[in-house]
């Protein structure tokens, strides 16, 4: 089967990480392009079999811009003749349905945030106009699934664990991680964490705060330096082996306003870190049990997730408890048999 994939880029990212996943699976059944949209550099490998195609419209004129994809997309679909179209992003989509739209290609595609979350008005009306035209919608959350009610063709996949599991619970460090992009900190909530850390870290100070994917010049260091915290966080920028620097952490939180699917919540479940996470939309709550498998604090409420860190801290059995637990928890996202969902679905797809 030939199946052409379309997604912005595949550098940085839980999407992109979940779209190289997908694409490196596929291509073992099938004849796989993916078309891409931006000269961004792949921060995830992909498979040699694999056919790369690069639409750059570069126009500063917006609509412009917006007009060129679209026919670029067509003109690409109608050259190509594919069996199936797979897009990943909102706004991927919404180009993707527009050029198929004459076309009437089977399609695929998939939310990777919470199709709740603020949008320009505009991208909201397209994405109710163009949705329907799709075969399947995926969503990764059940909470989406039910919002949506004015879309019939959906589905639910929850991400894969990028990792293997790791059973590993004794001699972590005192130290608690936060993930994620210093350009989405309001998104992921670290101003909300580093009040919450400023009620619990003078009372612990043999323990640390850790960012991930964080540089020190941003508002976030800021805030750490008016809480006169510099000694106890430390911005530790990208890193390769995230897996393994979290089978040496004790505690990992999540502190976003919002989420689709939260990738590195899985992540740090699997290398069995004791994790808390604000039950935001979407996601923390469909993956972690509440005292078994992790904690979960009132969405945005800092004094309660300042209470949930202190007592993680102070409480290593606790930890332990939620470290075996999440190990166990996140088995129900293990790579195969997700991919093995998206097998399915693609068939059914193809066949009806």
């Amino acid at each position: 089967m030939r199946i052409f994939f379309f997604i912005n880029h595949l550098a940085d990212g839980g999407a992109e990480r979940v779209a190289a996943t997908l694409l490196n699976h596929l291509c073992r059944k099938h004849e796989i392009t993916v078309v891409l949209f931006c000269d961004k550099k792949n921060s995830f490998t992909i498979d040699k079999k694999i056919t790369t195609i690069k639409i750059l419209c570069n126009n500063n004129n917006k609509i412009i811009n917006a007009f060129n994809k679209i026919r670029e997309i067509r003109k690409t679909i109608k050259q190509n003749s594919p069996d199936l179209l797979i897009s990943f992003l909102t706004y991927t989509n919404v180009y993707v349905l527009a050029a198929n739209s004459l076309i009437r290609r089977k399609i695929i595609i998939s939310e990777r945030t919470s199709i709740q979350r603020p949008q320009h008005l505009g991208i909201v009306l397209l994405r109710r106009l163009l949705y329907r035209m799709a075969n399947m919608v995926v969503l990764t959350s059940k909470d989406d699934y039910n919002h949506i009610k004015w879309l019939k063709n959906k589905k639910v996949i929850y991400n894969p664990i990028s990792f293997k599991s790791s059973t590993k619970h004794q001699d972590r460090n005192k130290t608690i991680i936060s993930i994620g992009s210093p350009k989405r900190w309001y998104v992921k909530g670290f101003d909300l964490l580093i009040q919450a850390w400023a009620k619990v870290a003078l009372l612990h100070p043999d323990w640390k705060l850790q960012f991930f994917g964080v540089t020190n010049d941003d508002y976030i260091s800021k805030m750490v330096k008016s809480y006169e915290l510099e000694n106890q966080v430390d911005f530790l920028g990208w890193s390769d082996e995230i897996d393994k620097i979290l089978q040496t952490q004790s505690i990992y939180v999540l502190s976003s306003r919002n989420e689709g699917f939260p990738n590195s919540l899985i992540e740090a479940m699997s290398q069995g870190c004791a994790c808390v996470a604000f039950d935001c939309k979407t996601g923390p709550n469909e993956i972690i049990t509440d005292g078994k498998s992790g904690l979960l604090a009132r969405n945005g409420d800092v004094d309660d997730l300042a209470t949930k860190l202190q007592l993680l801290i102070e409480d290593a059995n606790m930890r332990q408890h939620l470290s075996v637990g999440a190990v166990d928890e996140v088995k129900r996202f293990d790579k195969e048999l997700i991919m093995k969902q998206w097998d399915e679905l693609i068939q059914l797809t193809i066949e009806n």
